[in-house]
């Protein structure tokens, strides 16, 4: 069994030449076994059929020059590396060798590292962005941890690849309006990349990442007020990334915040915990730069316009989700040149807000513990950025936000973080009319990953990333992009080469 690949998993695997993946580093204490976790890898693999796919290229020409997931019979089992664990910042240098290394095309698309220690490890799960959402890899590790603790549960198998005629929904494939529509729009993308001269593929700085966290009793405050105020938390930490983003503005125009969607709910006949890399994304309207912290009044009111803003364009997005994954399975024959155009094109001005919600998993595993688990990074192309990654776990959140030195510079990622975060505090420190509330004190930054008053910092830095837009401003493959992030040694990975995809639970609430 094979079927080919869609424009969106083609344009995140860029002819598996350019490390395009994602890494979930989890931190676990106790006891962990090779063979629970060599069987827990094997049994997840027999439950997702693109974990037991080759990537095999096209018969050439046209359409068939895509290439294929092939379904193995035997497949080579899912890699597993163990390495000693030296101490708690080791697991940060191996993410970064795992972000530069590429898939090799006859193993699976899925790789984990185990950094083993006598009382605590890590675990690095990877994989390629062609085959996995933010949602997807969540699923994975979840499934993992659960069957190195009890090998008894049963998960299922699945065989289907789900080929994209099988996902949509049948009043889609019988839309004879929508496929002329799409089939018109298509072919005047496709003469519009064909009528384009060509032109060099722009360069991007140095990839870096900085990371922190908000510690539980912080967290517990931002969730208070956001019930308070009628508002999510994402809604909320949009709203200080915004003013974090508007302390760099310079007089600028605004930046465009876009923000993944979960395309499941647009796809019901898509497996709930199967594999899918499709993450659709909305552009957020919050308002022109401004200098200085937003009021208390600002700040909420904008984080209300952003969720409102947020629940109108979700719920107006299925139609376009539809279309796009209709519309551009005719662009396979100007694929080279959507890249080409992709890569020309200036990427380092938008601002991806990828939001994993608060983990539901599992702490408690019998002979281990879960203690940690860090936000997904994503190495993409052409650049990251600017990309910040939030999710939740044991009642803390945690943040990175990743880019290249070229198009935002590490200090002034630096900026970005302290004003969101500033923004934050402010907004928590004030008390709500008609009610009294101790004033917190003032976060700290730190750079050695350790939690100080309010957050901690950590970071980290690597190379390249995968294509977005159809057709807007980079290649197809991610028609509406999603994307993910990283720690801060401030280590370099040089040039880069050339979106994450994340569930937004609350962005819909």
């Amino acid at each position: 069994m094979k079927r080919p690949m869609t424009l969106f998993e083609r344009g995140m695997y860029l002819g598996g030449r350019t490390p395009v993946a994602i890494v979930f580093p989890a931190r676990i204490r106790g006891r962990l076994r090779e063979e629970r976790l060599r069987d827990a890898l094997a049994r997840v693999q027999a439950r997702h059929p693109l974990l037991r796919c080759r990537v095999v290229p096209g018969d050439g020409g046209g359409r068939d020059d895509r290439p294929w997931f092939q379904l193995q019979e035997r497949p080579a089992p899912v890699p597993l590396r163990i390495v000693e664990r030296t101490g708690d910042e080791h697991w940060r240098h191996e993410s970064r060798n795992e972000w530069k290394q590429p898939f090799d095309a006859d193993l699976p698309l899925i790789r984990v590292t185990w950094l083993r220690g006598a009382e605590t490890s890590e675990l690095l799960l990877v994989c390629h962005h062609c085959i996995c959402d933010g949602r997807s890899i969540i699923v994975l590790l979840r499934d993992i941890l659960l069957l190195c603790g009890r090998p008894d549960q049963d998960i299922g198998t699945r065989t289907s690849l789900q080929p994209l005629e099988e996902i949509l929904p049948e009043a889609v494939r019988r839309n004879a309006r929508l496929r002329w529509r799409t089939r018109w729009k298509a072919a005047l993308f496709a003469l519009f990349i064909r009528c384009r001269r060509p032109r060099p593929a722009l360069t991007y700085g140095g990839v870096y990442a900085i990371g922190w966290s908000l510690d539980r009793a912080a967290t517990q405050s931002l969730a208070k007020r956001c019930k308070a105020e009628r508002v999510t938390m994402f809604s909320a930490l949009c709203a200080a990334f915004v003013a974090g983003f508007d302390a760099i503005a310079d007089g600028r125009g605004g930046r465009r915040f876009a923000v993944p969607v979960d395309v499941r709910r647009f796809l019901p006949a898509l497996d709930a915990d199967g594999l899918f890399a499709m993450a659709p994304t909305i552009v957020l309207s919050p308002r022109a730069p401004r200098a200085g912290l937003p009021s208390d009044t600002e700040f909420w009111a904008l984080a209300r316009t952003l969720k409102a803003d947020m629940d109108d364009r979700i719920d107006r997005l299925g139609p376009r989700v539809h279309e796009n994954l209709v519309g551009m399975e005719r662009l396979h024959a100007v694929f080279d040149r959507l890249i080409a155009y992709g890569q020309s094109r200036p990427s380092g001005d938008d601002v991806t807000l990828s939001w994993l919600g608060r983990l539901d998993l599992k702490q408690d595993h019998g002979d281990f513990h879960l203690e940690a688990v860090h936000s997904p990074t994503a190495m993409l192309a052409p650049t990251p950025a600017n990309l910040v990654t939030m999710c939740g776990f044991d009642g803390a959140l945690d943040f990175a936000l990743t880019s290249d030195d070229r198009s935002l510079p590490v200090e002034q990622a630096r900026t970005v973080r302290d004003g969101a975060m500033a923004a934050l505090h402010a907004a928590l420190s004030r008390p709500q009319p008609g009610t009294r509330t101790a004033e917190h004190p003032a976060p700290v930054v730190r750079e050695t990953g350790h939690r100080n008053h309010g957050f901690s910092a950590r970071g980290a830095r690597s190379d390249p990333r995968a294509p977005d837009g159809l057709p807007p401003r980079q290649p197809p493959a991610v028609a509406d992009a999603l994307p993910h992030a990283r720690r801060e040694h401030a280590d370099r990975a040089g040039p880069a080469p050339m979106e994450s995809a994340d569930p937004l639970p609350e962005a819909n609430p």
